[in-house]
């Protein structure tokens, strides 16, 4: 059997020592969370998985340290595989340039940038093909910037409607393969252009990105704030299907936070409105973030998995057609749903299966996703000699758990 890693620390490991460092006994901690001192010591033992975000933000209220902090530190640049793909251009473009201070560099004209955008970088997407993504990124990010420095007001505008996008989707790429600072500096670059361009549908956009670009189980200020951003986005709909999609998006943003904070009423009438709006566009391949009633149900299933409803997760998860996905990376979070919903009903093998399909789709999504390697972890103590053991030996030594 492989060595341990040594990169990787339970969740739970992490709240026996901030516990311990804020002084305060499992029994103290219990009451604070509302929970009891069996279940959160099995917590901290890794007998159990913390299967919700809500109890990992409120272990961090208590404990009042950063909820980033309990699910683990960022991974290195440097990739464990080629094809994983390589940040280390990514992180050198976003902090040598400014929208005021860009590379020099020479920059294609802004319609070359904005069909690579829309065709082989899209098709990138799609795939969630890392290693084209990480070699043609920083490039069209740095040149975008030139644009914006430099050129005329015509080429400017569309260069930071380009750059709000390009760097919401490098804030995902980054997130994705473990880089949660570098994922937060372009998502701040977004909303730099946002602010820039003074639409509130763009400026919305860019809300998106800062929201998402760190782990959402911390109640950071910009995750907070998607209700309010999707508020601001509503008067200014009107007939553009983007507007439409942006809007759709804040509001099942909106529809986690309200879970995180227990407030599943909220939570239902945000994501009705998603529903409503994706019921009305359909399914399109370019969506924006895409936005459409197959990837509202895959946040539906989400959602059901956060509130503890397990049933109605797979109930969800069964009504979405995964070939409707128009990204792989949207199909792989369906399967990691899906498998967190059958780990909370003890369903191993099928938890197993779900997360191989999902690795299989897009690693980098369920390598660096700290719910999933707290998940496999405990998944790996129960089933080391149940079905899907081997399988299951086979995901946690790719993740590095083990």
């Amino acid at each position: 059997m492989p060595e341990a890693s040594t990169d990787y620390r339970r969740i739970g490991e992490n709240i026996r020592r901030a516990r311990r460092y804020r002084g305060k006994s499992l029994e103290e901690l219990a009451g604070l969370i509302g929970r009891s001192k069996s279940w959160l010591s099995r917590v901290e033992n890794g007998l159990i998985p913390l299967e919700k975000r809500i109890d990992i933000a409120r272990i961090a209220d208590a404990l009042q340290v950063s909820a980033d902090d309990l699910l683990g530190e960022a991974t290195t640049a440097i990739p464990r595989v080629r094809h994983h793909g390589d940040v280390m251009r990514i992180r050198e473009v976003l902090l040598d340039s400014s929208l005021t201070s860009p590379l020099d560099v020479p920059a294609r004209p802004v319609a070359q940038l904005a069909a690579d955008w829309e065709g082989p970088i899209f098709t990138a997407r799609q795939k969630s093909d890392h290693a084209t993504l990480c070699r043609v990124l920083p490039d069209v990010i740095a040149e975008l910037h030139v644009h914006v420095a430099a050129g005329d007001e015509r080429d400017k505008t569309t260069a930071l409607r380009l750059l709000v996008d390009v760097c919401s989707a490098t804030a995902f790429l980054l997130r994705h393969n473990g880089q949660i600072d570098l994922a937060w500096i372009a998502a701040d670059r977004a909303a730099q252009a946002a602010a820039i361009l003074g639409d509130p549908v763009w400026i919305g956009a860019a809300c998106f990105a800062q929201a998402h670009a760190r782990p959402s189980v911390t109640r950071y200020r910009a995750f907070r704030l998607v209700a309010a951003a999707a508020d601001a986005v509503q008067p200014h709909l009107g007939d553009d299907r983007t507007a439409h999609e942006v809007y759709g998006m804040l509001r099942l943003s909106a529809a986690l936070a309200a879970t995180i904070d227990g407030d599943h009423a909220t939570a239902r009438a945000h994501a009705d409105e998603a529903q409503e709006v994706a019921d009305r566009l359909g399914d399109r391949v370019g969506a924006w973030q895409w936005f459409g009633p197959s990837n509202v149900g895959t946040w539906r299933c989400l959602l059901a998995v956060e509130a503890g409803r397990p049933e109605q997760a797979l109930q969800f998860g069964a009504s979405v057609n995964p070939k409707a996905l128009a990204s792989r990376g949207r199909e792989s979070s369906l399967h990691i749903e899906l498998a967190r919903a059958h780990a909370m009903l003890g369903h191993t093998r099928e938890c197993v299966a779900e997360l191989r399909i999902a690795e299989r789709l897009s690693p980098m999504r369920v390598y660096h996703n700290p719910l999933v390697r707290e998940l496999v972890s405990a998944q790996l103590e129960r089933a080391r000699r149940d079905a899907g053991g081997r399988e299951l030996r086979g995901l946690a030594h790719r993740m590095g758990v083990i």
